[in-house]
């Protein structure tokens, strides 16, 4: 039976949507569980975005997404798990250009501020109201107005565990004329200090 090929390329499309949201239950079952485990390291936060970048350039390519990384690459070290807070950063930036038209500007800035390192990832796309911003992280919440897909909720309100797990706090602020802004915070490592 000849089957056209944008027929092929939707039910592609459809199975991996249906793979991630298996895999985000997956994950967030066993989190519940067990809670999240980390496997902690001295991590250069610097380093972590361009390698989630990477693995996004497809798809920001695809959307015409414009990304601009003004993390600097010599942040104090923390203590982390580098694989789950780059599943942060993806999720996050997915987030942002998954409900935006094409031709989305990004910005993503660190700075230190009180002991902890804070990231914001800016978008100028669509904003959303107070509410929405409340509730975005929180687990199954959907209701008819909402943007968000039950996959993308899944691993927002998983991407919030994985920062708590880190003793950390994420959250979004909307402007409606310039968009979201997603931000969290993570400890800087206490590293001992050597006395002379």
């Amino acid at each position: 039976i000849p089957v056209s090929r944008s027929i092929i390329e939707r039910m592609i499309q459809g199975n991996e949507r249906l793979l991630s949201m298996i895999n985000s239950l997956l994950e967030l079952h066993s989190s519940e569980e067990q809670g999240i485990v980390l496997q902690r390291e001295l991590v250069q936060f610097g380093t972590l975005l361009p390698a989630v970048i990477r693995d996004l350039e497809p798809m920001l390519s695809e959307n015409k997404v414009t990304l601009k990384n003004l993390v600097p690459k010599d942040l104090p070290l923390i203590m982390a798990d580098s694989t789950k807070l780059q599943r942060v950063l993806q999720n996050l930036l997915t987030y942002s250009w998954l409900h935006n038209p094409p031709g989305l500007h990004l910005t993503v800035k660190a700075t230190v501020e009180d002991q902890v390192i804070r990231l914001s990832i800016q978008d100028n796309g669509v904003g959303m109201n107070k509410l929405e911003c409340a509730r975005l992280f929180d687990l199954f919440v959907r209701d008819p107005q909402a943007r968000s897909s039950t996959c993308t909720g899944l691993k927002l309100y998983i991407s919030r565990q994985i920062i708590k797990a880190h003793l950390g706090e994420i959250g979004v602020k909307s402007n409606p004329k310039r968009g979201l802004t997603f931000w969290f915070t993570l400890p800087l490592a206490n590293l001992p200090t050597t006395s002379r």
